[in-house]
């Protein structure tokens, strides 16, 4: 995947320097769900911290704990994502 291509995989990222909130405080993810406008269940949160999966999951939104490309690629396609 060339470095350009991950637009087509991700809508947008929220910086904590920008927000001024850091993970895993819960607030993180619901400005990333109000920015998104969508249900927990409707989003897709990928990391590569379990812990930061786990704090997300219990929200009710959706994880990937990513440790290498080809998994997380699997894992995407699970969820109808593919590039």
């Amino acid at each position: 995947m060339k470095n350009y291509e991950h637009k087509s995989l991700i809508d947008f990222f929220i910086s904590s320097c920008f927000v001024h909130m850091r993970k895993p405080d819960g607030d993180m993810y619901r400005v990333a769900l109000d920015c998104a406008q969508v249900r927990p269940e409707q989003a897709l949160y990928i990391d590569d911290r379990p812990m930061f999966i786990e704090v997300s999951g219990a929200m009710g939104i959706n994880g990937i704990h990513h440790t290498d490309f080809e998994s997380t690629r699997k894992k995407l396609a699970d969820f109808g994502l593919t590039a």
